[in-house]
């Protein structure tokens, strides 16, 4: 509209406190850390119809809207899945084209679902507003509908493997999702609000890899945190491989143009990610 987009922060600073989940000091941690989405916020130029190329059926008549990628060169065998979440903003066009690039390298049906059942913004206060509206629950109904109708697709094997990564609120509920639903899947959280339960992160039967920014300000994706997750996986005795990049901040990596610049550290945790789904999916 007619507002310019330096305001809009103060518009979270404002709106955060209404929102009755989050006390006084974390909201305005959280007004920080979304003033440092804006400014490097994808272009959602895009309605989300537009984005969207499957609808996946869901329970009570509803239908999840998706981007399902296939390489582009199909492997020799049949093709693993990986569910990508998208972040706060919703289903996004950088979502769409890294979901694309992950199934190029991967060579596995990747599947980006809209986890905010209709919904996308570029306005941090909306964005915020969905992300706490959203319970893990409903998540992980959606996600699971996802992977029956993955189960169903041309050349997906009877007993795929199944990653999920998400990044900033799809990495928090991809790390939800696997430790409460689907604990044989690999999880890649890029700065997502890591699972701390030692109880819950041991029933994970598959590996786990965290990607970090060594500056993000927000205390639940910091480098203590990333910290924290690291030694939660260790107690659990989960495999994993979490680390935290310097001089980055949160949301670091933020289309494929940084990997086809090579650009770092964006190449390094796009080979970390990669290298470890396919360890895993070749496994």
């Amino acid at each position: 509209g007619s507002m310019s987009v330096c305001p809009r922060p103060l518009i979270a600073v404002a709106l955060l406190p209404l929102a009755r989940s989050i006390a006084l000091p974390a909201a305005v941690s959280r007004a920080v850390w979304a003033s440092h989405h804006l400014f490097e916020r994808p272009l959602q130029e895009s309605l989300l119809e537009d984005l969207a190329n499957v609808k996946v059926p869901a329970e009570e008549d509803r239908e999840i809207l998706a981007f399902a990628a296939r390489p582009k060169v199909p492997p020799d065998g049949a093709l693993p899945v990986l569910l990508v979440l998208h972040e706060f903003w919703g289903l996004s066009g950088s979502i769409v084209d890294k979901a694309q690039g992950l199934a190029d390298e991967l060579g596995c049906l990747c599947i980006a679902p809209d986890c905010f059942r209709g919904e996308t913004t570029d306005f941090v206060p909306k964005a915020i507003w969905l992300a706490l509206s959203t319970p893990q629950q409903r998540v992980n109904a959606d996600l699971a509908a996802v992977l029956r109708w993955a189960a169903s697709q041309d050349g997906v094997a009877e007993n795929f493997p199944v990653g999920v990564l998400g990044f900033c609120f799809g990495g928090g509920k991809a790390i939800g999702f696997t430790t409460t639903m689907r604990p044989d899947a690999a999880t890649v959280v890029f700065y997502g609000e890591p699972v701390l339960k030692v109880e819950a992160l041991a029933a994970l039967s598959a590996p786990v890899c965290g990607i970090y920014g060594a500056e993000d300000p927000q205390p639940t994706t910091n480098r203590a945190a990333a910290a924290r997750f690291q030694s939660a996986l260790a107690e659990a005795g989960v495999e994993h491989d979490v680390t935290c990049y310097e001089g980055v901040g949160h949301a670091f990596w933020k289309d494929m143009g940084q990997i086809e610049r090579r650009e770092t550290p964006q190449i390094t945790a796009w080979r970390q990610s990669t290298t470890f789904l396919r360890t895993f999916f070749d496994g």
